[in-house]
């Protein structure tokens, strides 16, 4: 048995907020890795050992395009480079990286899209439209030209290259029937599917999209817009990065919700006569449909799988979560295989808690292995205890195991770096699990740095809402 396939996922890089970014004391970004980085990489080279190395997944927003600038981004990814491929030592992986866009990142696939459409005009073809997604099985024909022209400023890694897929990329064994599928995780969560919740609201419609194909044509374009490059967009993306905190309460995004309506509204009005009563179909008024569209982009947004603080998914979420195996994955699958899959792993990342669980869904003959990466990066001020990161490891007989990295501290103690599974048989549990017990001193070591780094974080956030607060407060005494 051997570790073939390492899965990281919100990865957050250029984030200052993201535990990965180095950033010095002037807070600009750094040269070479952080120290959790650096820790981290040293760690998981003592567990992999001397077997084959294992190729790397970037799960999505490893780059942090949506709320910071390309140029910290691109160097906070050289970072990345030298903690996993450093220039006076060996490799931790494979030199073909397979990228999976997110929702911070999917200005990635934009770009893959457009060199796709290009290259077809070149060789004298002319396509109907962008390509929407790509195979879920499969080496991925697509490069990302981005990742890939950073590698030329390190000389040694000449050779390496980065496939890019999306929304899914995965893994199958057609002796086994054994399957590993990958998604960001971004299209489980509503805020994400808004185009499609207003076109079911506006026709009465199905929310939920049946394929995968309609489910990024229809809301790829408002992720783009809204949530994948915004970090180059001067003061606007330094104001979306507060519109992005706001979202992270529920209450404090219905609020806002209802006061970006209230705007909208009086400004059509104010401005171009407009009457926000007026009917527009079925009795809907434009009132009624601006009130609807913002809501069901940022006000349910809270109410979706990262906000909560005591459970990793809500009820609502693992409903979407059903259907999306269920319906579009299942659909995409019957398509590419041979046979459905009798035993599938699904991994993804975004909500930033990391779980591994089981879950029933209408059409597989058992269980869907669950399994959630977590994340780099500290949304909150206080520390909530289901917030963290795992990296998953795939063997080269498609099972999946946790690499469980970090969990916010508990009453000062932090949780040390351990294998678990979803409760199934899994070998590679067992492996992996021994050979993070050999490298033990060196995962210690990663978990002090760890600590401290997540204290220091939530002390700086804490220390910044409270000068923030006391700010509004003065200016309201005025």
């Amino acid at each position: 048995m051997s570790i073939r396939h390492v899965v990281l996922s919100d990865l957050h890089l250029g984030a200052r907020d993201s535990l990965l970014t180095h950033v010095d004391h002037s807070g600009a970004i750094a040269e070479g890795p952080s120290d959790v980085l650096a820790a981290f990489a040293n760690g998981l080279s003592e567990t992999l050992g001397d077997q084959e190395k294992p190729q790397l997944v970037l799960l999505g927003d490893a780059l942090d395009l949506g709320l910071s600038p390309f140029g910290d981004v691109s160097k906070s990814f050289l970072q990345l480079l030298d903690a996993f491929y450093p220039a006076d030592g060996p490799d931790l992986f494979d030199r073909e990286i397979i990228y999976v866009a997110g929702n911070h990142d999917h200005h990635l696939w934009r770009i893959a899209q457009d060199n796709s459409f290009i290259s077809a005009l070149e060789n004298g073809e002319m396509p109907g439209d962008l390509e929407a997604v790509t195979r879920i099985f499969g080496t991925p024909s697509h490069h990302c030209r981005l990742m890939e022209s950073l590698f030329m400023h390190r000389p040694h890694l000449h050779d390496a290259s980065v496939r890019i897929a999306y929304p899914n990329w995965g893994l199958w064994d057609s002796g086994t029937k054994r399957a590993v599928v990958m998604h960001h995780g971004h299209y489980l969560d509503g805020m994400y599917r808004a185009l499609s919740n207003m076109r079911a609201f506006i026709g009465d419609g199905e929310a939920r999209p049946a394929t995968m194909r309609q489910l990024e044509q229809e809301n790829g374009p408002w992720i783009d817009f809204l949530w994948s490059d915004l970090g180059s967009a001067g003061e606007i993306g330094s104001d979306v990065g507060s519109l992005y905190e706001v979202m992270l309460s529920a209450g404090a995004s219905h609020d806002f919700a209802e006061s970006i309506a209230r705007r909208i509204t009086g400004g059509l009005h104010a401005k171009l006569g407009l009457n926000p009563k007026m009917p527009l179909k079925y009795g809907v008024t434009l009132d009624n449909l601006i009130r609807a569209g913002v809501d069901l982009t940022a006000g349910r947004a809270a109410e979706r799988q990262r906000y909560g603080y005591g459970n990793v998914l809500g009820e609502a979420a693992i409903e979407d979560l059903g259907w999306y195996l269920g319906t579009p994955l299942a659909t995409e699958m019957q398509q590419e295989l041979p046979d459905m899959p009798h035993e599938l792993s699904f991994i993804f990342g975004h909500t930033h808690k990391p779980f591994q669980d089981e879950l029933l869904v209408d059409g597989y003959k058992v269980p869907v292995g669950i399994f959630n990466t977590g994340g780099w990066v500290l949304d909150e001020p206080t520390l909530m205890p289901v917030q963290g990161c795992a990296a998953m490891l795939v063997s080269d007989e498609l099972e999946v195991a946790s690499l469980r990295l970090f969990n916010d501290p508990t009453d000062g103690e932090i949780a040390p770096v351990r294998v678990e599974g979803n409760g199934r048989v899994n070998h590679l549990v067992d492996y992996a699990a021994e050979r993070v017990e050999r490298a033990s001193a060196h995962w210690e070591g990663f978990s002090r740095i760890v600590h401290a780094r997540i204290v220091e974080e939530a002390d700086n956030r804490a220390r910044q809402l409270l000068e923030r607060s006391s700010e509004q407060l003065l200016e309201a005494a005025e």
